[in-house]
């Protein structure tokens, strides 16, 4: 037992001395079976176990041993083999969830930008065809009035014709009229004025 006690003190001491001036952070490997042990050697006894994944940080190194702290405050020693730089799939999963909670929520955030996009163009274009089909029924509609418009001119025009020719027939009636009553007036009259003159002369 006093052998124990003297192997072990300066191991503490030198625990005690070290553990103030150095300290790295690193992670226990994937490994299940990983063992504490009391001392810097494969004859010390096993002070317990660790978590695969667990974060440590490392105070001392002798030989193939690493002295530990970890999350409970205890100190023991680990081979350095059963150590890593980079974290372990335990802490590492909840980042790749966080983050691919963050990335699902920016692709649906897209997602719904791209909808409402989506909407937004679609009631445009059927705002623009609505607004297409609105001009082509006008124009229809106003050459139809323009036809309209055109058959309505033709028939005034062919209307004025016929009254211009109505007048003119009317006129040449009515000159052809003046003409044989002057014409008539022109042959009566000298028979009418000798006989008044003869009978003035027999009276």
């Amino acid at each position: 037992m006093l052998k124990l006690i003297k192997l072990l003190f300066p191991s503490v001491l030198l625990i005690s001395t070290t553990s103030l001036s150095y300290a790295e952070t690193q992670y226990i490997t994937e490994n299940l079976n990983t063992y504490l042990r009391r001392g810097a050697g494969d004859q010390f006894k096993i002070a317990g176990a660790i978590q695969a994944g667990e974060q440590v940080n490392v105070l001392e190194k002798q030989g193939k041993y690493s002295l530990i702290r970890d999350s409970k405050n205890r100190e023991a020693w680990i081979l350095t083999s059963e150590l890593s730089n980079t974290p372990s799939s335990k802490l590492e999963n909840p980042k790749l969830k966080a983050q691919i909670q963050e990335l699902t929520l920016k692709l649906n955030q897209l997602d719904g930008d791209w909808q409402q996009r989506t909407v937004e163009m679609q009631r445009r274009t059927k705002q623009s065809e609505q607004q297409s089909s609105e001009l082509l029924e006008q124009n229809s509609q106003l050459k139809r009035e323009l036809e309209i418009t055109k058959n309505k001119n033709r028939d005034l025009e062919a209307m004025l014709d016929v009254s211009k020719r109505e007048i003119a027939i009317q006129w040449f009636i009515y000159g052809g009229s003046v003409l044989g009553v002057g014409l008539l007036l022109g042959l009566i009259i000298p028979h009418i004025l000798p006989r008044r003159k003869r009978r003035n002369g027999w009276a």
